[in-house]
């Protein structure tokens, strides 16, 4: 039996573990396996968790966190990491009616809109190698303008795909790849 991995999943084990040393994720502190006692993962620099559970496969919940710059990707209702790319399939698009109202009143942005699917494929922050901005299928949110997420192109309003990159440049836009048609 063959296992095919891409490229960024090979790279994210290579990462964790080589030749006996577990380097953070977080700042970069290395130390050998066998020093890292019970939890032998967990960085002694920072504190950072560097034990990775798969999350390839389960449905996640992404926003863009305005305090990172950057996605943040939920499962469980818990950030599991932060990423400048994201890809997901059989994905909703989610904005909570009370959060987009508190948003217009207060004039004070909030988390209330949500990218949800299977996540496929990510690219942690900081990522060097994403992907570059489509131009057609672009999806955006703007709270103040529209009650959910529309085409940037004709401002219409989407709230399903199949599946859709999620790339953090410069318009921090969701591009869809393949849009499912009925």
């Amino acid at each position: 039996m063959k296992i095919l991995i891409t490229e960024t999943q090979a790279l994210r084990l290579l990462e964790l573990v080589d030749n006996n040393k577990v380097v953070c994720d977080s700042c970069g502190w290395s130390w050998d396996l066998s020093e890292g006692g019970d939890d032998p993962y967990v960085c002694h620099e920072c504190g950072h968790d560097n034990a990775e559970d798969e999350f390839i496969g389960k449905k996640v919940m992404v926003y863009y966190n305005l305090h990172k710059h950057t996605f943040s990707v939920t499962y469980k209702s818990k950030v599991i990491m932060h990423a400048d790319y994201v890809k997901l399939k059989d994905v909703e698009f989610r904005v909570r009616k009370g959060g987009k109202e508190r948003v217009r009143s207060e004039m004070s942005k909030n988390v209330h809109a949500f990218v949800i699917g299977d996540l496929v494929d990510y690219c942690q922050y900081p990522c060097e190698n994403i992907p570059e901005e489509p131009t057609d299928n672009v999806i955006t949110y703007n709270p103040y303008k529209y009650d959910s997420f529309v085409y940037k192109s004709n401002k219409k309003p989407i709230y399903k795909t199949k599946e859709i990159d999620m790339i953090n440049l410069k318009n921090k836009l969701f591009v869809i790849k393949k849009i499912k048609k009925h």
